[in-house]
């Protein structure tokens, strides 16, 4: 068994053979040949089998069909009747459900175990390799400012993300999980390693690099797996779109289309509005209302808990990346919870005015 993955790294390799960065071109097409380092430290660990979380045990058929994907698509080896590995990490199960979207997504849970001598997976990581930095919506808006009114704007998002790049097969063994008394090992990143981000990321900036040197793409950005693409007013934007499709496509990098959106002066990015016709952004409506709603549910008692509290903060933080006045009020809520000592106790409470 050796590493795999969908990317056509021989057309990849063709297109960075005039990136001035020798070591990123180098790092990018052994990783995906060969396998990516997860960068654990620890060349010396002890085989350790985890109980998986609540949230799996819960939801037992939830998580066999899941797994069951993860192996048909090849994300996943198994079932094992015995470990096929000597030493070997399993660690928890669990599942991830959307916020609001109520989406089931499988998570190894490689901070486990906690609080115990034997180390877990992401504590065998150094944390400052793993530091990067991320595109903000304010750039997005300095781009459109640039390109002025009715700017065409694009975007792309990568389908199942990080589970495009493979790890080495020297450490498989550290990505393991048991179901139903079966083994099974992840073959590609996964959600909840530490270096995940890092790893994939350096895809989306080889994606990026190429849009703009070799097809003269001239504004894009990307988090992860999200892309964007601003184009001015006077230029082709249907052009840009089929210029990155075709990149994608020659990749053989995955899209997921119902996410594929443009070109058009309207749409969202990074959970904001951004309207070059209108020349501004805002929130969607259904953000303004669960915000409102939260706040109209705060309003109506005489205390809360801190986890209350940092809800609201949650709320109104992602507010006041387009409601700029707001962020003194938030920084008044920062240093409020950071006095509160419990997560649960109704410590912050209020009497009405006389006047309400």
């Amino acid at each position: 068994m050796k590493a795999s993955t969908p990317i056509n790294i021989e057309k990849l390799e063709h297109e960075l053979q005039n990136h001035p960065d020798i070591n990123f071109r180098s790092y990018l097409i052994n990783g995906l040949r060969n396998g990516f380092d997860s960068m654990v430290k620890y060349d010396t660990w002890d085989t350790k089998v985890c109980k998986n979380n609540y949230s799996a045990r819960s939801q037992s058929t939830v998580v066999s069909d899941l797994i069951k994907k993860e192996c048909e698509k090849g994300f996943v080896y198994g079932p094992f009747q015995h470990s096929p590995f000597p030493r070997f990490r399993v660690s928890p199960l669990g599942v991830a459900t959307g916020k609001y979207s109520d989406k089931k997504r499988l998570i190894l849970d490689l901070s486990s175990p906690h609080n115990d001598e034997c180390l877990s997976v992401n504590d065998m990581i150094d944390k400052s390799d793993c530091s990067m930095s991320y595109v903000k919506i304010d750039d997005a808006i300095r781009i459109i400012s640039k390109c002025g009114r009715n700017a065409s704007l694009s975007k792309y998002d990568i389908s199942d993300a990080f589970k495009i790049c493979p790890y080495k097969p020297t450490q498989w063994p550290l990505f393991c999980f048991k179901w139903k008394s079966m083994y099974y090992f992840y073959v590609r990143l996964t959600f909840g390693c530490r270096s995940s981000p890092k790893i994939f990321d350096t895809v989306s900036q080889a994606v990026c690099y190429i849009a703009e040197k070799n097809y003269k793409v001239q504004h894009i950005l990307h988090l992860l797996d999200d892309f964007l693409t601003i184009d001015h007013p006077d230029e082709d934007g249907e052009r840009t779109m089929a210029i990155m499709m075709t990149i994608f496509k020659r990749l053989n990098i995955p899209i997921a289309s119902h996410k594929t959106v443009g070109p058009t002066t309207c749409l969202e990015y990074l959970g904001i509005i951004l309207d070059s016709q209108k020349m501004e952004t805002r929130l969607p409506d259904n953000k303004v209302q669960r915000i409102c709603n939260f706040i109209r549910k705060i309003l109506h008692k005489s205390s809360c808990t801190k986890r209350e509290l940092l809800q609201l903060l949650g709320h109104l933080n992602f507010a006041s990346r387009v409601i700029l006045p707001g962020r003194s009020f938030v920084s008044y809520l920062i240093n409020l919870s950071s006095c509160w000592l419990w997560h649960r106790r109704d410590d912050l409470s209020w009497k009405p005015s006389a006047d309400e």
